[in-house]
């Protein structure tokens, strides 16, 4: 689909939309590009197997006053990618200096780890681009890179991953670790454009290579190593030994035609074993990802009710980590207070929102990622921060009825770690029942007060305060039952 003369989005009705009738599918327009949809605009529909046009009119989207405009503050075009991620680094929107850019620097990233001895090369994306034309695929956006592990067992894979991003550290680069066996290396252009770097790890496990976060296949070292090297945009860059046999077994028969609407088809089996080796949980992310890109400003800038309350309480926090810390709207606001304030949430978006606020206005609080639902990053991370700072409390408001159980437990495994030293409180807030939301629907659990103190106290923590009731977190025309909870940590 085309709006205003660029291509905006791809789709496929039988795989992205839901059956209405004889051969007739609806697609739901993307949550990400509705708050741009308004005013006038010509929308053409192209067919991606045929190129016929479909449909080329001019279109009235919301209220029509003015024409649709598709593109960020600093008013860089938007696009969405494969994954429906709103970006602005799409490649066909890149200008030439951009492009040039990000190659030199997928050039010494790879030079940066050869010379310290990781047999690394291009990937996925990247390796296609080059092998086909040797150009960026138009319909990219990031940029992908792969190194085989010397490692053989998952655990030292891991660590292996961790030890070439400390290198990248060291040597000044910018990373954001994504599972145990990929991080990002972030970079950030003259004219604002951003873009990421993938270094997935490629490993062999049971006889077969394994490649973050999607292939495996039975493939001979011989055709990765040694190494050759091929053109990307003009450049000499490290590639497989043999590309075209990988390329085939990465994307199939039809790899050298180009298809924007690919994705990777992972099968379920192979999906649970990156998981359970190397990858980790990522349940529900892609809503709160879409959350805090699309809804953020709508929520309410002044401190929750129950930030008020813990604030006023005796006795009063001294420093406190907050986990599910969304837009920083408490954390910020207890940090003005007086009160040191880590937040940690799931969402990187939401990460990045909070602390673009708090840069704002000028604040203490920090705010990092926590994955509940990665066990290994979670205990990590816990470990790190109970040596950090003494936090004396851990804040949750509306986090508990949004956990699955594993998930649950995890932040009562996490909670006891921070506070071990100072035997310090936690407070939760939580719905306890079912009822109209402002802000749509997302996964809720609800819990017992009753199932929540039980498993508290056999964390070694003990109840302080326990009230379940209407009236504590009204907002708007909502008055949702919810539960305050405040247990200690028992030396």
């Amino acid at each position: 689909m085309e709006i205003g003369g660029r291509r905006m989005w791809v789709f496929v009705p039988v795989r992205d939309g839901r059956r209405t009738g004889d051969r007739q599918h609806l697609v739901r327009w993307p949550d990400l590009l509705l708050p741009y949809l308004n005013g006038q605009a010509d929308v053409l529909i192209r067919s991606l197997d045929t190129s016929e046009v479909l449909l080329e009119e001019s279109v009235t989207f919301g209220d029509g006053e003015g024409v649709v405009e598709l593109v960020d503050k600093q008013g860089r075009p938007l696009s969405l990618d494969k994954w429906n991620h709103l970006t602005t680094a799409m490649f066909a929107d890149a200008s030439k200096e951009d492009r040039r850019l990000l190659v030199e620097a997928v050039a010494e990233s790879l030079d940066f780890m050869r010379a310290r001895g990781h047999d690394a090369f291009l990937a996925y994306g990247n390796l296609l681009g080059a092998v086909r034309d040797g150009e960026l695929i138009s319909h990219d956006d990031d940029a992908d890179i792969a190194y085989l592990a010397s490692a053989g067992h998952p655990v030292d894979i891991i660590l292996e991953s961790f030890a070439i991003e400390r290198e990248f550290l060291e040597a000044g680069w910018k990373t954001l670790r994504m599972s145990g066996g990929t991080f990002k290396l972030r970079m950030a252009f003259p004219d604002g454009l951003r873009v990421g770097i993938d270094v997935f790890t490629a490993f062999y496990y049971e006889g077969l290579l394994h490649m973050m976060p999607y292939f495996c296949a039975s493939m001979p070292r011989e055709m990765l190593l040694p190494t050759s090297t091929i053109l990307l945009e003009g450049r000499e860059v490290a590639a497989p030994a043999q590309p075209e046999p990988v390329l085939l077994a990465t994307y199939g028969s039809g790899w050298r035609d180009p298809d924007p609407s690919f994705k990777y088809k992972t099968p379920r089996w192979l999906r649970r074993r990156l998981s359970g080796l190397l990858r980790g949980e990522r349940r529900h992310i892609n809503y709160w990802e879409v959350f805090y890109a699309t809804k953020a400003s709508k929520v309410p800038i002044e401190p929750s009710s129950f930030a008020r309350w813990v604030a006023a309480s005796e006795p009063r926090p001294a420093s406190l980590v907050e986990i599910g810390s969304g837009t920083g709207r408490d954390a910020l606001w207890l940090a003005e207070q007086g009160i040191k304030v880590l937040g940690c949430d799931y969402s990187q978006a939401g990460v990045e929102y909070a602390t673009e606020r708090s840069e704002e206005r000028d604040c203490s609080a920090t705010f990092r990622r926590l994955n509940l639902y990665d066990l290994r990053q979670m205990l990590t991370a816990g470990a790190l921060l109970a040596r950090e700072a003494d936090a004396d409390a851990v804040y949750a408001r509306f986090l508990v009825h949004s956990l699955e159980h594993d998930g649950r437990q995890n932040l009562w495994r996490f909670s006891r770690s921070v506070l071990s030293r100072a035997q310090g409180r936690i407070y939760l807030e939580f719905r306890t029942e079912a009822t109209d939301h402002v802000f749509g629907e997302h996964y809720r659990q609800f819990v017992e007060p009753g199932v929540v103190c039980a498993e508290l106290e056999s964390y070694g923590f003990c109840i302080e305060h326990c009230e379940d009731r209407h009236g504590l977190a009204v907002h708007r025309n909502e008055d949702p039952r919810v539960c305050r909870i405040i247990a200690r940590l028992k030396g």
